[in-house]
């Protein structure tokens, strides 16, 4: 398991442009207006010597006006809970506020090794501001300005020292498993039998299975074999709505690293409680899926407790294709952990998907299957009494199969027109259980 390392600070200290100069790339919302990051956002990053979960989040203010600054607090604290280092960030250019102590006073509690960044210190005259920081109690300040690219060496080698300090080992982009392993993440609410559902596959008890919601706590990885290929199957904690977990600071922890989960997974398996139907919590999980673009397969569990298997069936495939309107191409599969049914479909099923997401279509096939689409239903939205176009089409990634469309407007393309593309392509090329990336360009 990768160390995490949380970036923490009130609102508009510069957290999201730090997070990005670490990261390497453009990838949180950068404004100057404060509160822009709200939810946490997190990815690997490879740091001087080690690969890492960087985690931003939204600037943590204490006289919350309203729900969502609450909301952002909470999940800061989430953060700071499952975070291994900790990036405490501090607008260098000003005097410091009761709300830069009072972020301190929260990161002493937590008892998390913190590092302590003066932003915006953007030329020599500026750095011996970074003195007026001890009294926040976190020893020398490291100065840099995040804008600017200034300091970021000397910042990493810092939390290096910190995760080093911790015993973490050091850890390089480093493939722990053989190529072609598909990894496969167990996730949904608590209680709908994850934890279950890994022990009848490996055939043995490696996760603890209760009645009690929570119980997993971390990650679980099992490696297995079944029927010719490789898996590793992680057991995760139930996800609960930020609302439900209270105090509750372990298992807040235990979300951080269930969300982690879906990114390391190539397919993830979302687990469904049959005599639950599916809830706003499990469309909730199913947005992280498909933000992070991954595999998907439905997995409706429990099903040893239908009284009529033919008509609860039915009923269940029915609700299920009304609330995951939105996921014409995800599979759904039965289970029941405890009796052992379904369990090869759904191994079956989850390698189907992950082949899917290797698929390369020739570009040639792309473009007449394009023309095709296109002489049935031309795109909309023309500009200065020109007729929009697109032009051509040619894959460029898998994993998710990722495309790119030509198009003469591309900003005039209405999101209904973007979703018939994508019916045709998968009426046409398949990939059943996986997230596709359309970009126009």
């Amino acid at each position: 398991m990768l160390p995490i390392v949380a970036i923490v600070g009130k609102p508009n200290t510069g957290k999201s442009t730090l997070f990005n100069r670490l990261l390497g790339k453009r990838r949180a919302i950068e404004s100057k207006t404060a509160g822009t990051t709200r939810d946490r956002i997190m990815t690997k990053a490879h740091l001087h010597d080690n690969e890492v979960y960087l985690v931003d989040t939204g600037g943590i203010t204490f006289e919350a006006e309203d729900g969502i600054e609450e909301d952002t607090r909470k999940q800061a604290e989430i953060a700071i809970n499952g975070a291994d280092v900790i990036v405490f960030v501090v607008d260098g250019q000003k005097v410091l506020t009761s709300e830069d102590f009072h972020v301190a006073d929260l990161l002493r509690k937590s008892g998390k090794p913190t590092v302590l960044v003066a932003n915006k210190l953007d030329n020599l005259d500026m750095m011996d501001r970074k003195y007026n920081l001890y009294e926040l109690g976190f020893g020398d300040a490291v100065a840099v300005s995040a804008l600017h690219k200034t300091g970021m060496d000397e910042l990493i080698d810092f939390i290096e020292d910190a995760l080093d300090d911790l015993g973490i080992k050091k850890i390089a982009a480093i493939e722990d498993t053989p190529e072609g392993t598909i990894k496969m993440g167990l996730l949904g609410k608590p209680n709908v039998g994850k934890s279950s559902i890994l022990n009848a596959i490996v055939g043995s008890e490696q996760a603890i299975v209760s009645a009690t919601p929570g119980t997993t706590r971390d990650c679980v990885d099992m490696n297995f074999d079944h029927d010719g290929r490789q898996y590793v199957i992680s057991d995760t904690a139930g996800i609960r709505r930020p609302g439900k977990l209270g105090k509750a600071t372990i298992e807040k922890f235990s979300v951080l690293r269930s969300l982690r989960a879906i990114e390391d997974s190539d397919v993830v398996v979302l687990v469904l409680d049959y005599n639950e139907g599916v809830t706003n919590q499990d469309l909730h999980v199913c947005s992280e899926i498909l933000e992070q673009g991954k595999g998907l397969v439905l997995a409706a569990n429990k099903t040893d407790l239908m009284e009529n298997k033919e008509k609860n069936t039915a009923w269940f495939i029915s609700r299920a294709q009304k609330e995951f309107d939105f996921l014409p191409w995800a599979p759904l599969v039965f289970v029941s952990a405890k009796e052992g049914d379904g369990l090869k479909d759904l191994l079956s099923v989850v390698a189907d998907a992950y082949d899917e997401r290797k698929k390369q279509i020739p570009e040639g096939e792309l473009n007449i299957w394009l023309e095709d689409a296109i002489s049935k239903h031309e795109p909309k939205g023309s500009m200065y009494g020109q007729r929009n176009e697109i032009r051509g089409i040619r894959q460029d990634g898998i994993d998710p199969p990722s495309f790119v469309l030509k198009t003469k407007f591309p900003d005039r393309l209405h999101f209904s027109y973007k979703r018939y593309l994508e019916n045709r392509l998968r009426e046409k090329f398949g990939f059943k259980g996986t997230s596709v990336r359309l970009k126009y360009k």
